[in-house]
């Protein structure tokens, strides 16, 4: 098994409100990228908290006998939970009401990659001919592209690129996608979208595919996002499990 983690402030910010956790477990790894919003330093509270609630939450509730569906019920109940106390906190707390973050995680479960996600921070599946985006964005610019208003190419370059259309914690319910995947020995590579606003996918695949190492090759990403502006906090991890060690 192998991982690579990455989180860097970029060239703008003034603080770093992303977070991100790999829990190296043989029998479930997974990995988690949140990207927090709010004035002052609430996204990074929002970011804090949402990696804390679902990581507590999977620890004392996801279990060996699970088959994947319900395996995937449990990823999805953490995000609810986290939700709901995120969104109580801000409430009580008026100098950070209005906090929020992305969530993205992705779990590798026996031959299953499960993914659940809020927001716009990505997962891709990786291997040596494609890459492949997992997640949705829940954005306002994803929406004009699904609609056919927008091409692709010109979301990444729209005035409103940052608007996102569902947050953690901005209310007081939150509706979860949960993707789940055959696995097959891909890298499973989650980031914020510090990466992905200034680096094509095409290329994430072939850092990733040619560093010596994944850590190697989100460091690589990492500073050709800032070469390219660095305007937004940079977060990439990334997981590879060998199929022989598939429970």
């Amino acid at each position: 098994m192998q991982f690579g983690a990455v989180t860097d402030i970029g060239m703008h910010r003034k603080i770093n409100e992303d977070n991100y956790y790999v829990h190296e477990n043989s029998m479930f790894p997974y990995v988690i990228v949140a990207d927090g919003m709010g004035g002052h330093q609430a996204g990074e509270v929002a970011s804090m908290m949402v990696v804390d609630i679902i990581c507590n939450h999977l620890e004392k509730n996801l279990e060996s006998e699970l088959d994947y569906v319900e395996a995937g019920e449990v990823v999805r109940q953490a995000f609810i939970a986290a939700n709901s106390i995120i969104f109580t906190y801000a409430k009580n707390h008026y100098k950070i009401m209005g906090m929020g973050t992305t969530t993205t995680l992705s779990l590798i479960y026996q031959n299953k990659v499960i993914t659940a996600h809020v927001g716009d921070s990505r997962a891709y599946m990786i291997n040596e001919e494609e890459i492949k985006q997992i997640t949705k964005d829940h954005s306002y610019v994803q929406e004009l592209v699904s609609r056919g208003e927008i091409s692709p190419e010109a979301a990444r370059n729209h005035p409103k690129k940052n608007y996102i259309t569902r947050a953690m914690g901005a209310e007081e319910t939150v509706k979860v996608d949960i993707t789940i995947k055959s696995y097959n020995g891909e890298k499973i590579l989650l980031c914020s979208d510090g990466l992905t606003n200034f680096v094509y996918d095409e290329e994430i695949k072939e850092y990733i595919n040619t560093s010596n190492t994944l850590q190697e090759g989100a460091e690589k990403l990492v500073a050709l996002a800032n070469e390219r502006g660095g305007r937004d906090n940079i977060t990439i991890v990334v997981l590879e499990k060998e199929i022989s060690d598939n429970e």
